[in-house]
């Protein structure tokens, strides 16, 4: 699908498309491990980047959408993931392979969505997601997270069975500007409570690149 996928598919017919994807096919793949997926290297070349690079300074690594204007800070053990291994439209995808952790950030504009405020958003972006569970482990629960970047930001957590496995993940519905963000972390759910820390921490890495 193209990046113009909001235009393109007014929203809500979007989400359907593309938000499930989040929990079907790809990935049940990434609980399996990264060896699965083909994750057991970083990319090697721009074009196994797809539309993410890695900007590396002197503050550490950026992992840089080539078609938002956002980024996220690669933490320790944190590695870009070659393009469409987590989902074919992610405007960022990252992977730990260490720890079993994935994270796919994916965007579109406020005027491709419905209407509805932030929290409104989060709560349809969340419900679609639920809806490729074969099975819920746990309902959403909120955290206390109301920003990220400085910008406002609705937090969930929520685990669901898919394909047979029990995953747990942190779902974030991020309002820049014209844009709404999902920010999705996800691991095995025998990993959760392992995990919890790191989860919520590179959330926080997520931010608006700089113009």
């Amino acid at each position: 699908m193209a990046k113009s996928k909001g235009a393109e598919s007014n929203g809500w017919d979007w989400y359907h498309r593309s938000v499930p994807a989040l929990v079907a096919g790809l990935m049940a793949l990434g609980v399996g491990g990264c060896n699965t997926l083909g994750l057991s290297r970083s990319p090697e070349s721009d074009e196994d980047m797809g539309n993410q690079y890695v900007d590396s300074g002197f503050r550490g690594d950026m992992l840089v959408s080539r078609m938002k204007p956002v980024r996220l800070r690669l933490q320790n053990d944190w590695q870009a993931a070659p393009s469409g291994t987590l989902h074919p439209n992610a405007d960022l995808e990252a992977y730990n392979p260490d720890q079993n952790l994935f994270l796919v950030v994916l965007g579109e504009s406020r005027a491709a969505v419905g209407p509805g405020n932030l929290e409104e958003q989060a709560s349809n972006y969340l419900q679609i997601l639920k809806g490729g569970f074969s099975q819920i482990i746990a309902n959403q629960s909120r955290t206390d997270v109301n920003q990220v970047d400085g910008f406002p930001a609705v937090q969930y957590e929520v685990r669901g069975e898919v394909a047979q496995r029990p995953v747990a993940y942190l779902h974030t519905t991020v309002e820049m500007g014209e844009e709404y963000y999902q920010v999705v972390v996800w691991t095995p759910d025998d990993l959760r409570a392992a995990n919890a820390d790191a989860m919520r921490s590179v959330v926080q890495e997520f931010s608006a690149a700089q113009q």
